[in-house]
């Protein structure tokens, strides 16, 4: 999660629709907005320039976008538990290819958003409608005790932007939070993009606690979830005290999208404006890790982030992903690793498959295979150990450990919140000590550094005077809960 100045990485994905023989209307809407669009053209019958089969995806033809590696290059014989680290760097783009972007915006209307809360909404909105490019696809759904369509799917352009702009300065806030509605229609309006809309974003902007329908984190997580496997990503918004930050972190892990906490509304500008660089720099859609065991491993699962089985191997959805941007996993596995001393061993086949928006979406695999020896040497198991695994790991515990703390604090635990931390912050500054390049040993002492000002916040909450600790501890679980997030990757 972020909060500005501090901004995230993951963008969004893709998700194929099937092309119909005439121009279809978007949606069934007042005709001032409701835009026909042209149908996709029907597949090229140019000759596959690459021998095999169509169905392969082609190796990437530059360097490998994957890395993966153990705990240590030694595992001790027998039967154990350990990690996989695995990190995804992409590349900064040299040129700037815009992906065509369909982007459901959906705004929480209810009561508490009146005054600054709506006013800033609004103009987030506008800049939105502004400045994404002639020709995306764009919709906007509110929803209070109800959901509520205020654009249908409409090309911009410029005379649609002029009537989506009067649309978005009615919009008034009452009555209460039905969340699911809201998330419900605007996933829909983004799956209903035809194909060649190859970034298909939701973005929800909320102050409350889902109140009316569905509500529960679990329910709204699944929901994002079944939108995210065809393609659709949600940045979640959170403004003010009173947003359901579990709710929140549930949308964004379950659709591999972002999450911001707001303390002001006037970020709201900002954080869009953010959105829409990210959207200009995208380099791959449709990603996802596929890590598949070798004999004698199992996985076990993927901390912090969500993870599909499929047979022995697990799937990481990624979603779209830009220019820059680096995500990290760290897979618990175990390995039966063989008593005798036989050289190298697979560990596990670790692949990235996308599609390239600079290439027509055309399929690409990066794949690396993590290894290990085995030895009966503990120390040596140590001397080999992988500084960027362990400090993945590392990094991975003190994300969750904070995201608990944040739930400590709510509950008035601020001694057991406190703790929490220390102990996740001593673990990163010892991870820093042994990162073995100075950009690791940055992240890691930035990452610590976060615990720290996490502590001091649940440590301000605790010296609050009793009338106002309430709204300090509020605010401080919200924090502790970004630098969580934003440790996490989202």
């Amino acid at each position: 999660m972020t909060r500005l100045p501090v901004a995230l990485s993951v963008a969004l994905a893709v998700s194929g629709c099937a092309a119909s023989a005439a121009p279809p209307v978007i949606a069934s809407a007042p005709a001032h907005l409701a835009v026909a669009v042209a149908a996709d053209p029907p597949p090229s019958r140019a000759p596959d320039p690459f021998p095999g089969s169509p169905d392969r995806p082609r190796p990437a033809p530059s360097g490998a976008w994957i890395g993966a590696a153990g705990d240590s290059e030694l595992l001790l014989a027998g039967d154990r538990e350990t990690f996989l680290g695995v990190w995804v760097d992409v590349p900064t783009a040299a040129h700037k290819v815009h992906a065509p972007v369909a982007v459901s915006l959906v705004i929480d209307t209810s009561g508490s958003m009146a005054g600054a809360k709506i006013e800033h909404a609004r103009l987030a909105a506008r800049d939105l409608v502004l400045h994404l490019a002639d020709g995306d696809l764009v919709s906007i759904e509110t929803f209070a005790d109800e959901a509520r369509e205020r654009v249908p799917p409409t090309v911009l352009g410029p005379s649609t932007r002029r009537d989506i702009l009067a649309e978005i300065a009615s919009i008034q806030p009452s009555g209460g939070t039905n969340m699911f509605d809201g998330l419900r229609a605007g996933e829909s309006r983004a799956l209903g993009a035809p194909a060649r809309y190859a970034v298909r974003r939701v973005l929800v902007v909320s102050d409350g606690m889902a109140n009316v329908g569905p509500s529960s984190p679990e329910i709204l997580g699944q929901l994002a979830a079944r939108g995210a496997d065809r393609g659709v990503q949600v940045t979640a918004i959170g403004v003010g005290l009173e947003y359901d930050e579990r709710t929140l972190n549930a949308l964004a892990v379950r659709s591999s999208g972002r999450l911001y906490h707001l303390g002001e509304p006037r970020e709201m500008e900002a954080i869009l404006a953010r959105e829409l660089d990210l959207l200009e720099s995208t380099m791959a859609t449709d990603a996802v890790v596929e890590i598949v065991p070798a004999p004698g491993v199992q996985l076990l699962g993927v901390d912090g982030a969500r993870a599909d089985r499929v047979g022995a191997a697990l799937h990481v959805p990624l979603g779209s992903m830009f220019g820059g941007q680096h995500r990290e996993l760290a897979v618990r596995v175990r390995v039966t690793a063989p008593d005798e001393i036989a050289g190298a061993r697979p560990l596990a086949s670790v692949r990235l498959r996308f599609r390239d928006p600079a290439d027509g979406g055309l399929e690409r695999l990066h794949e690396v295979v993590a290894r290990y020896e085995v030895t009966t040497d503990a120390a040596a198991v140590e001397r080999r150990a992988n500084a960027r695994t362990r400090a993945i790991v590392s990094m991975q515990d003190a994300a969750q450990v904070a995201v608990r703390a944040a739930q400590s604090v709510n509950a008035g635990q601020l001694a057991e919140a406190d703790r929490d931390l220390a102990r996740a912050e001593d673990r990163l500054a010892q991870a820093a000590k042994k990162a073995d390049s100075a950009e690791l040993r940055a992240r890691m002492e930035k990452a610590a550094a976060g615990m720290s000002a996490a502590r001091a916040v649940a440590q301000k909450a605790a010296a609050a005077p009793a009338a106002a600790r309430p709204a300090a501890m509020r605010a401080g679980a919200l924090d502790i809960n970004s630098k969580g997030m934003e440790a996490a990757g989202y």
